[in-house]
């Protein structure tokens, strides 16, 4: 690769540009390559050693992108580039010039033709798969630009997969995907402002004056060499025609079977193309018409002002306002904002907190119960290549194994709760053991079977008796327990069984170290419960659905893991219900582990929900100890979904984003009167402080959508709070804003503080971090609610909102967990908001 070098640029502004370029060298013709939308130079990288000699090859890294300067995002428009562009060829006073552009670079190689005193220096045009032939922005690009969280700039911290996933919109053949090319663009996309350059740029992708576009395009006789991949996903092949019919003196060249980027997917095939071109002896020149051709009216200049307060409050430097975080002071909450003022304070002084925010706030308010939540994964074949089992024993057995083996292999799932001071943290465990629990029909345990690590060596000294000698103990010590409504159930089994393994006699030293270990490893391992679906095909798709009853079959340790496994009557399939232990896992990474096991065991099909108008969709309520109640509902959302289309074609821009699920859902919760005041809390991903992408990290944003209510003008208040919401969510995830700033503060002091602040003010508390909660993962089949001790007013989960029914219709399943009433508002609300949602948008008296 030649040497990077860099040249300043001051554009009309006063503006100095640093241009990274890169030059072959020799005195042949220059032909200057213009890389394509969030890439750099490195894409010419395969097909400029497959060149013809004879030509000086310059790369050059368009303003903004690359290793090129990044300190101008609001003047990103293709016109911007192409000034850029323009001022580095006159720099260098390049002459007999092929200009070379892909994607974006054949619009900027376009728009430099515009420029008389440029035109007069280019010889021949190449352009491959170029835009600025469409009137809408495509719909990749489109995604570039918002701040949402299917945006991969956004939604993933590791630079390498996000490249990968860009990438593999603009191949064809995944497989061709050079993984040195995602090293070179992942480097630069770790740059300072390398992701908000991208997005700055994606806002700007497109010419508004497409029809002078055209006629600017009519009037250039130059040679000109066409190349398209047939099956380019990003701007389609109809867009070559346009191309080919505006540029007289065109060759139009299609690869069959590639994609955006021919240079990189068939580097071959289009330097064979490119050197075909470049060696043809040029055709002769068509007359020119009188005069220089006119420079291109900049249709951009009258959006500019309008782009730019736009992009000023994404990409300018954000200041942390920490009474953002108050809509309604009180004492409590001017006690509590003086004292994060403090711990403010202190950080500045280096003060650290030990551990992320989030992860510390779930050991000290999810410890109960009612605060694991559930992730359902249904119809597997969880024999994979072994034929169907006949009998229980065997299904079970052969479940168990691949179940341990899935485990042992997944280190996301080596964890374990740990006891500590007025909290509970978290421990990675070392085996990764499994204990089969049985029932009676009342819900107590009859007995434990173990399935010990094969991986590891497990004991050699304590005896078979000896060990369901421990086993019979831990099932007594569960059975007198398993009533209470204590939260710290698993502390007094741990210390039961800890004492008498202290005390149990007749055993060697030897002995009683490995009946310790033992006793500890039954309260780290995952727990599975297996039974059989009923035989009645209507019983059966009742009961598939219907959600386990948790108080009964609980992992009563600290293990990350409680299985409930359904098989159908004939073996061929298991429904697993999967509860976590939040402390130490979060629900994202755990649904996407349970698509991987779907996808790497098989699944027999979608289990369909009930018909909505059938008795089987009855809304389902359960105990969930300590006077609260979980609820399960359906809810067809498609009318909801239908307008939020509808939002985003004509308000994208004004939302400075989408209009999120998320945000549609809490705003349409707000229009209910017992939400109307409450704050809510919502989870999303945050990039990762140690830089290390495979250490997933949680943050919350908190926000009152009460607040942003106008009931002379509906539609003007659901947009301002969209605007916001989409803020909080940019900067929530890029770690910046005052929600994530506030759980890193909380996590440098005691938990204690917390207990007692919560029982003292919990009006301030809520105030702070809200009182209820939504949490939505949308791939998920059945997702159900946790509660925190936070959250007063009750949680909310959603999973897959367009989920088929058994009529033909879609549906989200909806959990909710709080007190009666509580969860019968949220499915009141609910229930209104899918149905009446254009109705809150309306002008209302």
């Amino acid at each position: 690769m030649d040497e990077r070098r860099y040249v300043e640029l001051t554009d009309e502004r006063g503006t100095i540009n640093r241009i990274a370029w890169y030059d072959s060298g020799g005195d042949g013709p220059p032909v200057l390559l213009i890389h394509g939308f969030a890439e750099y130079a490195c894409t010419w990288d395969a097909v400029i050693d497959l060149l013809p000699d004879g030509y000086r090859y310059i790369r050059l890294d368009v303003k903004g992108f690359g290793y090129s300067s990044k300190n101008d995002p609001e003047h990103t428009t293709l016109f911007d580039l192409a000034a850029c562009t323009a001022e580095f060829i006159r720099r260098f006073d390049l002459k007999n010039l092929v200009l070379a552009g892909h994607s974006m670079g054949g619009a900027i190689s376009c728009l430099l033709l515009s420029y008389a005193d440029i035109a007069e220096r280019v010889d021949k045009l190449i352009l491959i798969d170029p835009a600025g032939m469409f009137t809408e922005v495509p719909e990749f690009i489109a995604s570039l630009a918002l701040v949402s969280p299917q945006n991969p700039l956004l939604r993933f911290a590791s630079e390498d997969l996000m490249v990968y996933l860009v990438m593999s919109q603009a191949y064809f053949r995944e497989g061709k995907i050079s993984q040195e090319l995602i090293r070179q663009y992942a480097e630069a996309m770790r740059l300072p402002g390398a992701r908000e350059s991208v997005i700055a740029a994606a806002r700007n992708f497109r010419i508004p004056n497409v029809p002078a576009f055209q006629a600017e395009l009519r009037k250039l006789k130059l040679p000109t060499l066409i190349i398209w991949g047939a099956e380019d996903r990003i701007i389609p092949l109809d867009d070559a025609d346009k191309f080919h019919d505006c540029l007289v003196n065109s060759k139009l060249v299609v690869f069959p079977e590639c994609g955006h980027s021919p240079q990189e997917e068939m580097p071959e095939e289009t330097a064979a193309a490119v050197a075909e071109f470049l060696n043809d002896a040029a055709a002769p020149a068509l007359p020119e018409p009188d005069g220089a051709i006119p420079a291109m009216p900049d249709a951009a200049a009258e959006q500019k002002p309008a782009l730019g307060a736009q992009l000023r409050s994404l990409t300018d430097s954000y200041t942390l306002k920490m009474h953002r975080l108050v809509d309604r002071w009180s004492f409590g909450t001017i006690f509590l904002f003086g004292f994060i003022k403090i711990l403010q304070l202190l950080k500045k002084f280096g003060m650290r907190a030990e551990e992320n925010g989030w992860r510390k706030a779930t050991g000290i308010f999810l410890r109960n119960e009612y605060s694991k939540f559930v992730l359902s994964c249904f119809r597997l074949t969880y024999y994979k290549q072994e034929p169907v089992p006949d009998n229980f024993i065997t299904a079970r057995q052969l479940l168990i194994r691949n179940l341990a083996d899935y485990i042992r292999n997944h280190s996301q799932l080596h964890w374990s709760a740990a006891p500590a001071m007025f909290r509970l943290g978290r421990k990675k465990i070392d085996f990764t053991d499994i204990a089969e629990a049985f029932y009676d029909k009342t819900g107590e345990l009859l007995w434990i079977e173990m399935h010990f690590d094969t991986s590891r060596e497990n004991f050699s000294l304590l005896t078979p008796e000896q060990i369901r000698d421990a086993l019979r103990r831990m099932v007594i010590n569960i059975n007198k327990l398993r009533v209470s409504e204590c939260g710290d159930q698993g502390r007094v089994l741990a210390g039961r069984l800890r004492r008498w393994a202290r005390r149990v006699p007749g055993y060697s030293y030897g002995a009683r170290h490995e009946l310790k270990n033992l006793v500890e490893r039954l309260l780290t391992a995952t727990f599975i419960h297996c039974e059989l679906l009923p035989r009645d095909p209507a019983a059966m798709r009742g009961r598939r659905l219907s959600s386990p009853n948790l108080r009964k079959y609980r992992n009563p340790g600290w293990g990350v893991l409680n299985v409930i496994a359904r098989y159908t009557p004939d073996f061929r399939e298991a429904d697993l219900w999967v509860q976590f232990h939040h402390v130490p896992v979060d629900g994202m990474p755990m649904q996407e582990l349970l698509a991987d096991l779907k996808q790497s065991w098989g699944c027999a099909g979608v289990l369909a929900y009930p018909a909505l108008s059938s008795p089987a969709a009855r809304p389902e309520i359960l105990y969930a100890g300590n006077r609260l109640f979980r609820n399960r509902f359906f809810i067809d959302f498609e009318p909801m979904l239908a307008l939020r289309r509808e939002l985003n074609a004509k308000y994208v821009t004004l939302m400075e984003g989408p209009a999120t699920v998320a945000g549609m859902l809490i705003w349409g919760l707000a229009q209910h009167r017992f939400f109307r005041n409450c704050k809510m809390l919502f989870p999303v991903d945050s990039e990762p402080k140690s830089g290390n992408p495979a250490e997933r990290e949680l943050s919350l944003v908190f926000i009152r959508a009460g607040k942003y209510i106008d009931r002379s003008n509906p539609l003007d208040g659901f947009l301002n709070f969209q605007k916001e919401f989409n803020q909080r969510l940019w900067h929530t995830r890029k770690g910046s804003s005052e929600s994530y700033e506030l759980l890193e503060l909380y996590s440098m002091i005691h938990p204690l503080f917390y207990q007692i602040a919560l029982r003292l003010m919990p009006g301030s508390m809520s105030e702070f971090v809200g009182s209820m909660g939504l949490s939505i993962l949308r791939n998920a089949d059945v997702f159900i609610s946790p509660l925190s001790d936070l959250q007063v007013n009750g949680f909310m989960t959603i999973g897959d909102l367009t989920h088929p029914t058994e009529d033909g219709g879609t549906a989200g399943a909806v959990s909710s967990c709080g007190t009666r009433d509580q969860i019968r508002f949220y499915q009141e609300a609910m229930t209104d908001l899918a149905r009446n949602y254009r109705r809150f948008l309306e002008r209302q008296p």
